[in-house]
Order: C-alpha cells, then sequence, then structure tokens
C-alpha cells in the first residue's frame, strides 16, 4: 500500500465548508483538536508516531464529516484511541478518559476529580466508545500505511551532513506542521524538506549545494511545493494559543462530551493522587525527540488493554501447582478414611 493523498475537489470543499463554517473556523479547530492530540501523547509517554497517526486520522475524518456533527476534542480524543492501536501502542479507554479530561479540566478551568466508574467516566467512556465507531465507519475501516515526513527527516539530514541541531530543529517543525491537513495535500517528502529549510534558515546553517542543482533537488522536490508548505507552516506562529473552542455541535445532532454536565463534586480516584495532578499513567516531561518517534517500550504501559495481572486467572506453577495437587489427594483420602 502506498501513500494516499486527497484529490483537489475534495479538498476545496470539505463537509464543513458546505455546512457554512469558514476556512478560518474549520482551520481554528483543526489546530484545537490536534494540540489535544499532542498534548495527550506527552502524558501518557507514547512515541510520537501515535501523534502523527492520530492528527492524520483527524484531519482525514473531517474530510467526511462536518464540524457540526462532531467536534473537535471527541473527534481527537477518538483518533488518539484508534491510533494506539494502529501504531500497536494500545492504552486502556481508562487512559485515555483520564488523560482526555486532565486536559478538559485544564482548559476550562475546572477543579475536581473523575471518579471511576461514576456517571462522568461512564459519559465520556461512551461517547469515546461511539466516536471510535464513527471514525472507523467513516474511513471504511481501512487505513493507510502513512510514510509520516519524521521517517525522512533523519534519512535526509544525515545525506546533508547535517548535526543534530538542525535535526532537532527540524524536528520540531514537523511536529508543529501535524496541526495542519499538509500530510494529505503534499507527499511526506516534501514537509521533511521544508521542515529541513526552516530548520537550516534558523540556525543560519548553509546546505551543501552541487553544481547548478540545490540540495532539495537532489530530492526530487518542487519548489513550487516546498514554498507552499514552507508558507503554511510558518503561518502557524502567527497564531495565538487556542485555550478552549467551543464545539460547533449540539447535544442533539452530534456526539461530544462537553454536554455532560460537571457536577462539581470531587471525586477522588485514588486515594494518594492529588488534586490537580494529571493520572498516574501521565508525565508532562518529553523525551529526547528522536528516541521519542523510535522508542520501542517494553514497559507495562504496552501491555495489553486489559488488565492481564489484576483480572486474569493464571495457571499455577509446577511447584505450586504440584504441592496443591496433593493436598487434594490427601484431603480426599482423609474424607474417604474418615467416612469408612
Amino acid at each position: 500500500m502506498e501513500e494516499i493523498l486527497l484529490p483537489a475537489e475534495i479538498l476545496a470543499e470539505s463537509p464543513s465548508k458546505r455546512d457554512g463554517i469558514t476556512d478560518e473556523i474549520e482551520i481554528l479547530h483543526r489546530i484545537f483538536g490536534c494540540e489535544l492530540i499532542c498534548e495527550c501523547g506527552i502524558l501518557l509517554k507514547l512515541p510520537q508516531v501515535v501523534t502523527c497517526t492520530a492528527c492524520n486520522l483527524l484531519h482525514r475524518f473531517y474530510y467526511r464529516v462536518s464540524l457540526k456533527k462532531f467536534d473537535a476534542m471527541t473527534t481527537a480524543m477518538g483518533c488518539f484511541f484508534l491510533a494506539c492501536k494502529i501504531e500497536e501502542k494500545p492504552k486502556r479507554i481508562r487512559d485515555i478518559v483520564y488523560a482526555f479530561y486532565y486536559l478538559w479540566k485544564c482548559r476550562r478551568k475546572h477543579q475536581g476529580q473523575l471518579e471511576l466508574g461514576g456517571p462522568i467516566y461512564n459519559g465520556w467512556k461512551q461517547t469515546l466508545v461511539t466516536i471510535e465507531r464513527h471514525i472507523l465507519k467513516e474511513l471504511g475501516f481501512s487505513f493507510y500505511v502513512i510514510d509520516h515526513a519524521h521517517k525522512f527527516l533523519l534519512f535526509y539530514v544525515k545525506l546533508l551532513n547535517g548535526d543534530y541541531n538542525l535535526a532537532q530543529t527540524a524536528w520540531s517543525y514537523l511536529n508543529d506542521s501535524t496541526r495542519l491537513d499538509l500530510c494529505l495535500r503534499y507527499k511526506s517528502e516534501v514537509i521533511a524538506c521544508a521542515a529541513i529549510f526552516l530548520a537550516a534558515r534558523k540556525i543560519q546553517l548553509k546546505l551543501p549545494v552541487e553544481g547548478q542543482s540545490t540540495w532539495w533537488q537532489a530530492f526530487q522536490i518542487e519548489k513550487s511545493h516546498l514554498d507552499q508548505v514552507v508558507t503554511a507552516i510558518l503561518s502557524l506562529y502567527s497564531r495565538q494559543k487556542i485555550q478552549w473552542l467551543e464545539p460547533l455541535s449540539s447535544p442533539v445532532s452530534g456526539v461530544h462530551i462537553t454536554h455532560i454536565e460537571y457536577t462539581g463534586l470531587s471525586f477522588d480516584t485514588t486515594a494518594s493522587q492529588k488534586k490537580d495532578e494529571p493520572p498516574s499513567s501521565c508525565t508532562t516531561k518529553r523525551e529526547d525527540e528522536h528516541d521519542y518517534y523510535y522508542r520501542n517500550d517494553n514497559d507495562d504501559d504496552d501491555e495489553h488493554p486489559d488488565d492481564i495481572k489484576k483480572y486474569s486467572r493464571r495457571r499455577p506453577s509446577s511447584s505450586s501447582g504440584g504441592s496443591s495437587r496433593k493436598k487434594r489427594h490427601h484431603h480426599r483420602r482423609h474424607h474417604h478414611h474418615s467416612r469408612e
């Protein structure tokens, strides 16, 4: 399978635009949803490939449905949950709900805790399951093999004899570019070269040139496409930070979680968890970007979503099993003699 780009006629008129939503408003909600995905990836300590896949799914989803039907935060939660499965980094529903609830609480400046099994938790959980089904349906249960631009970046930097500073700066530009639908308009190679172009200009590094050809021509990249991607990425930095966007959908016609009324009660998820701290499986500390994308975790967080250690019935070991069988056999013999 190869990378699938959307045709121009679909990109020109999205479902949200047909519903009367302006291009600027749609871009803001796309950026808002992708920012939530990126923050959740940091909280749950997942590789960058999960975040990139989730953002890709979100952009594809909104070329199938309108923002008036599905709000950005609910869609971001469903895309992130689905991306964890696609990239074989599954997380429990509980982890996804706690992480997004923490983000929602911080952005809305609410107080209180989320009680496991409580009415608010069950509402978020049901919404997550519902939006995942809608995403699967709209995307036809088909997920393309996505070669993210991060995959080409390190290879291109190595060919250009670039240093760590160039790779790190370009990596940051790529992370920011996931907020836009560039992955559906241009090939990943073009986006990677645009990030290198911006990084080299920022750190004032002159890249090698052979003869009359430039370095991006060696990668078979058109200058017009490169300029378009560079302009799009730079446009992100002229925008203000989005704290919160009210959903454009209604609880009746759409599916979103913000209509679940906040009761104002303080729930204690765990006795040791403090009031405004993220869930125990979350952290806000980002690791090195290169290792963060390609890291292959073998931690407990990467286990199957079902809590096998806690809930499954384990087969006893040979030593313990043998001793238990002897005890049962001895008990039967004793019971038999007592009856006689």
